[in-house]
């Protein structure tokens, strides 16, 4: 932004710079604004660290920070200006007429130096907190699934070594729980409800009053007459109840 704002100035050739070419004017234009930035940008990084301290009670405090940094900025600017004048096209006033000049001019430069200062920093602000928002995102969804899998864990853990596996679904039968994974069936001494606690953050869903599912272990549904079954990837099938089916539809994202 600084070599087109240099461009530009060189372009335009403003304080009586129309008879330069514009490779020397763009050089010129480009010593003069990147002197200006290496001034400005942490003139108002200081500046605005410092008067916090002062002034931060007072509303417009972001504001007058810029201010008075731009200004002490381009005064700074003012004083090296002339040499820099003198070293392209040699002065032809003396050094303290050409300071006045030269830091109404560099008010000018450094109201754009200060823009892209700016924008800069509020670029690198939405960067930074787009980066933590993302970073929470991930961190929750790390915690969630450490809690899913610490209570699919407890839950698998009451299955036989052999039965443990990927689970498919839970039936109620009677007192007992008929757990199926990939790895077979076994019947738990366990009441239903108290399974569906154990899964409440496991991606699965209630079926029938004595049925749930994982939403993964499910591979197709077919309908006999009015009811709805679910299919799952060992072949059993599931029934879907008229209370459930709404919810098993959304889950499964069913027309």
């Amino acid at each position: 932004m600084v070599f087109a704002f240099a461009g530009f100035l060189a372009f335009l050739k403003p304080f009586g710079m129309h008879n330069v070419g514009y490779l020397y004017a763009l050089s010129f234009w480009l010593v003069m604004c990147f002197s200006g930035y290496a001034l400005y940008a942490p003139a108002i990084r200081v500046g605005d660290k410092v008067l916090a301290l002062v002034i931060s009670e007072i509303r417009w405090q972001k504001w007058i920070s810029l201010g008075v940094s731009t200004s002490v900025a381009s005064v700074l600017l003012g004083l090296i200006a002339p040499f820099i004048i003198d070293l392209f096209f040699s002065l032809q006033q003396s050094y303290w007429s050409s300071v006045i000049s030269s830091i109404i001019a560099s008010l000018f430069i450094g109201g754009f130096i200060t823009l892209i200062s700016i924008i800069k920093d509020y670029v690198k602000a939405q960067h930074q907190l787009i980066g933590e928002q993302q970073q929470q995102i991930e961190d929750g969804e790390s915690h969630v699934a450490s809690i899913q899998d610490r209570r699919l864990m407890e839950f698998l853990s009451k299955l036989p070594l052999e039965k443990r596996g990927t689970l498919l679904c839970l039936q109620m039968d009677d007192h007992y729980l008929r757990v199926t994974t990939d790895k077979g069936e076994h019947l738990l001494l366990m009441r239903f409800k108290d399974a569906l606690q154990h899964l409440e953050t496991f991606p699965g869903f209630q079926t029938h009053r004595s049925w749930w599912v994982a939403k993964e272990a499910v591979s197709s549904t077919k309908k006999t007459g009015r009811k709805l079954l679910l299919i799952l990837k060992n072949g059993d099938e599931v029934p879907v109840s008229q209370t459930y089916l709404a919810q098993t539809k959304q889950a499964l994202n069913l027309n």
